[in-house]
């Protein structure tokens, strides 16, 4: 008798466990749907369950959760939200054994116009990023090590000069010589990359050719072409790029003082190569009227205002955005410039989509199939960052890297989390772990 009782326990320790594992490896820690559109939860569920809910109105298989619980049978679970905002869903086992807590986000639903255009980027940093290190040779041959001896390291910014707020890396150099000139040490306040910040004192040395250096490369901002991804038509509030932009040696993210935007011309293409890739040889210049301002820079891309709306011809209305849930392998459409400044429609094909709960990269692998696309390109190159990717008349994703050995594939990052990075529904935006 204690034998089946045994086994017969141990069956329930095990059907649990299976239980807890399918449901907390199904279900995401969050996910958006689009207030009176469906979402389904793709998991099994071995057991019946119990589900509540704390703020807004929620249903579940076509019922609605009330205040206390919802009793719901195995099988998929289709969410529906009628009212915008957050709700923490509160799984349990025969409505006793807490499992899972997931947040529902209930979006409205937002329309943008698919960019394309191809776009020169003007950002200026603020303070003076350090992009390496070296040495001052004097005139007796002998190296000195100044800012390296006083802690100053790749990565950090120089953010005042004796009290002075410096940004530009002309202005640096000379202030440096003008102190120096004074025989004056130099007092530099330096942001570390954890965001502390110290004073540091040190002495410029006096090179052989008669300039007092400090032993760093120094830049203050950069220049380049990427591709617009969205407009919205109401605020005007755009998307680019789908990725952050960085100091190309230092690797360090730029943080905005501040940039603007101007429209470029695709002059050429450099095809790529496996293991080389290749990318668009655009022209712009400083002096050209900016079509926009930048006022974030973050690892989803860049964010701002347009003055003006720039044309696609391939949409005359904007489209809805579509929500990570919603996305599909399958084929699509990218668009983007490959010459002067017309924007063009190619064929693609997602193959794969890494559904995710919380605004992240890389969240698609997308093939471009489209053979005049390839014949010219040899697939994603440099400056095509941004193109965005439409699937069933919605916007799902932006092209954002390509795969160094394999140039017709690359990853993408969902509409969906370049969405929450402006302003777009800031008023009734859910949050997002």
């Amino acid at each position: 008798m204690r034998k089946k009782v045994g086994i017969g326990l141990l069956s329930v320790i095990i059907l649990l466990f299976l239980s807890y594992y399918f449901i907390v490896n199904g279900l995401p820690k969050s996910f958006s749907i689009i207030r009176g559109n469906e979402s389904i939860l793709n998991i099994k569920i071995p057991l019946d369950l119990y589900v509540s809910r704390n703020n807004s109105e929620l249903s579940i298989n076509g019922q609605k959760i009330e205040e206390e619980h919802l009793k719901i049978n195995a099988g998929e679970l289709v969410v529906k939200g009628e009212n915008i905002g957050s709700s923490d869903l509160r799984f349990k086992l025969f409505g006793l054994i807490p499992i899972r807590s997931i947040t529902i986000n209930v979006l409205p639903e937002v329309e943008v116009y698919p960019g394309g255009q191809a776009i020169g980027v003007l950002l200026r940093s603020r303070g003076v990023m350090v992009v390496g290190s070296s040495f001052v040779e004097d005139a007796d041959g002998k190296r000195h090590y100044p800012a390296q001896n006083a802690g100053i390291r790749v990565g950090d910014k120089i953010l005042e000069i004796n009290k002075e707020p410096v940004h530009d890396k002309m202005k640096l150099a000379m202030m440096i010589q003008e102190f120096a000139k004074k025989d004056e040490n130099i007092s530099l306040l330096v942001e570390k990359k954890d965001g502390s910040q110290k004073n540091v004192r040190l002495r410029p040395v006096q090179n052989k050719e008669g300039r007092y250096m400090i032993g760093l490369y120094v830049d203050d901002g950069v220049a380049g072409v990427g591709t617009l991804t969205f407009i919205n038509p109401e605020t005007k509030e755009y998307g680019a790029l789908g990725h952050e932009i960085v100091e190309t040696n230092s690797q360090t993210p730029i943080e905005v003082r501040e940039g603007k935007i101007i429209e470029a011309h695709i002059s050429g293409i450099h095809s790529g190569q496996k293991g080389l890739p290749g990318e668009k040889l655009g022209t712009f210049f400083q002096s050209q009227q900016e079509i926009g301002n930048i006022e974030k820079n973050n690892r989803f891309g860049i964010y701002g205002s347009l003055y003006r709306i720039p044309e696609n011809p391939y949409f005359e209305e904007p489209i809805p955005v579509a929500m990570n849930h919603e996305v599909q392998q399958g084929p699509a459409k990218i668009y983007t410039v490959l010459n002067g400044g017309k924007v063009e429609e190619f064929n693609a094909y997602i193959e794969r989509v890494f559904y995710q709960s919380g605004p992240a990269e890389k969240g698609l692998i997308v093939n471009i199939t489209d053979p005049g696309l390839q014949e010219i390109t040899g697939g994603i190159i440099q400056g095509m960052s941004g193109s965005p990717i439409v699937q069933n008349n919605k916007l799902v994703g932006a092209i954002t890297h390509v795969f160094v050995n394999e140039p017709t594939k690359g990853y993408g990052i969902f509409a969906e989390w370049m969405i929450l990075q402006t302003r777009i529904n800031n008023d009734s935006r859910a949050r997002v772990e």
